[in-house]
């Protein structure tokens, strides 16, 4: 079984992310795709709903879909939760020896800040998500990252989708219409419970 790891804050999930991990899933030919919605992320300074919240929402997001599954493995856990401790559970949840990570460029780029990165790298090939038109830079930035670290990445080219998570919540707040942009449940269960509106 081919275990494609997809995670990320989901403040809120869109339809780019659906997007990204069914163009990997099929690409890679991976069996399913496990979505973790994180709890308090280590690296990111952002203005974050309750994880639970989040969870609940990429739930709806990926039930129709029998290859895209979710884990509560960080969003049920207090403190920090880092990607070598998460892999790590995984692998005795689901005893496979390597899973397929899926990771922006950016956050590829930083990923010398990571807890246990060389362990990391032993434990998960990296799938670095880019548009066409950067394939250059990636490149450059995988043969780098693998020299220094050893292990596997991989350049999957995405479709070049303009639709971010910070954009939706600033449309929220400004009160503009955000349909299309998350999946129908998800963007009734915003408008049920009023989220992301201006505090």
């Amino acid at each position: 079984m081919k275990f494609g790891i997809f995670g990320g804050t989901f403040n809120p999930i869109h339809t780019g992310h659906l997007i990204v991990a069914n163009e990997v899933l099929n690409k890679q030919k991976l069996d399913k795709i496990l979505f973790i919605p994180t709890g308090n992320p280590p690296h990111k300074d952002v203005d974050i709903i309750p994880a639970s919240i989040r969870y609940e929402m990429v739930r709806l997001a990926i039930e129709d879909n029998p290859n895209f599954i979710i884990s509560d493995i960080e969003t049920k856990e207090e403190g920090y939760a880092y990607t070598y401790d998460t892999l790590t559970k995984l692998q005795n949840i689901y005893y496979v020896n390597k899973f397929y990570f899926i990771i922006g460029y950016d956050a590829f780029r930083d990923i010398d800040m990571w807890k246990n990165v060389y362990e990391v790298f032993k434990l998960a090939e990296f799938l670095v998500v880019n548009r066409e038109a950067n394939i250059n830079s990636t490149i450059t930035l995988l043969n780098e990252k693998t020299k220094k670290y050893g292990g596997d990445a991989k350049y999957i080219t995405i479709p070049n989708i303009e639709i971010s998570s910070s954009e939706i919540r600033r449309r929220i707040k400004e009160g503009m219409d955000f349909r299309y942009l998350v999946p129908d449940k998800v963007y009734d269960y915003i408008k049920t419970n009023n989220l992301y509106k201006q505090r």
